[in-house]
């Protein structure tokens, strides 16, 4: 579904002025396409002589990414700096997230700031909390949607290398390297596009995908061998790991990305659930195949949402129940589908 506000492109033509000041705001834990998109419209604005740019996040990224250009420029939250930044933009970009809710720390900032506010996204249900919408559920990721919206407003000429590798970053990791989510002629028009302004795609594919540590391929495999379960009868897997677990691994922002994955390649298995043990919840990654709505899941279950066949949740139960939660949720959800 697509929802694009009334006269946006006239409408972002007459705000987007030199003399205001940008923010450019993405999720809590912050993923390639989120951390993508907004460094393209850092870029972008830029190379367009905007003298007033920030891009603000509620925690940091995943060291895979930090290769990324201007990723430098990122400021991460901070009590009292970011609550400045929010206040004194007079243009909120929300990046890769259809409800103040998703940015956690400073969500009631967001809610309380006279800014003018664009929402940039691709998952369901946007929020109409803000003066302008363009989310379309249909497109690959925000990085796509942020390459649309450049047209929109007519900043195409401000495109160059810096821009095009933030956007194909951002469309590669949000579609598992085009396994997902990238069906439509039109997304692979778009990475036709982003190709010609010189972005190397196998320089991006191994900053991104072979760029871990030795302790992560061992976290893997621990995984995958110790810690998943099958029910073959409902066709989901699991995992489940604890703190104490993780730090034999020495665990690290973003390691724990793809593995969620895994279990989909084993036949008969549809649905897949990470579970990470934090200080005060316990972090689930969702993601499955064909028809099975993982979204849906976790809205009702785990407290998240997302897409149909990728979604995130938390739930809040000590670790030594949180396997039977998942487990009886997923029973549930399943022999009712």
């Amino acid at each position: 579904m697509k929802t694009l506000t009334k006269n946006f492109n006239e409408g972002m033509k007459k705000i987007l002025k030199k003399e205001k000041k940008i923010l450019i705001v993405g999720h809590n834990n912050p993923d390639g396409d989120c951390i993508g998109a907004s460094l393209a419209l850092y870029n972008l604005f830029k190379n367009a002589s905007f003298p007033y740019l920030s891009v603000l996040m509620p925690s940091d990224m995943p060291d895979f990414l930090k290769w990324m250009p201007a990723a430098e420029n990122i400021d991460i939250y901070e009590k009292g700096k970011s609550e400045k930044l929010i206040y004194g933009a007079d243009i909120i970009f929300y990046v890769d997230f259809n409800d103040t809710s998703r940015t956690e720390y400073f969500s009631e900032e967001l809610k309380k700031s006279n800014a003018v506010k664009i929402m940039l996204d691709h998952h369901p249900e946007p929020s109409s909390e803000v003066d302008f919408i363009f989310s379309d559920t249909e497109t690959s990721s925000a990085s796509e949607v942020v390459y649309r919206f450049i047209g929109l407003a007519g900043l195409e000429k401000y495109i160059d290398k810096d821009v095009s590798t933030c956007l194909f970053t951002g469309i590669m990791t949000d579609t598992l390297n085009f396994s997902v989510n990238s069906s439509k002629p039109e997304t692979f028009r778009v990475v036709a596009d982003l190709l010609s302004y010189g972005t190397d795609k196998d320089d991006i594919y191994d900053k991104v995908c072979n760029n871990f540590s030795e302790k992560r391929l061992r976290l893997v495999g621990y995984m995958v061998y110790e810690k998943m379960k099958t029910v073959s009868d409902l066709h989901y897997a699991y995992m489940l790991i604890s703190k104490k677990e993780l730090e034999k691994f020495d665990f690290k922002n973003g390691d724990h990305e793809g593995i969620v994955n895994m279990p989909l390649t084993v036949s008969g298995i549809n649905i897949s659930i990470t579970a990470i043990e934090k200080d005060d919840f316990i972090k689930l990654s969702l993601r499955s195949k064909g028809d099975f709505d993982v979204n849906a899941l976790s809205k009702k279950y785990f407290n998240g949402g997302g897409h149909k066949n990728a979604a995130g949740g938390r739930i809040y139960k000590p670790y030594n129940e949180a396997e039977q939660y998942i487990t009886d949720s997923l029973r549930e959800f399943l022999t009712n589908k």
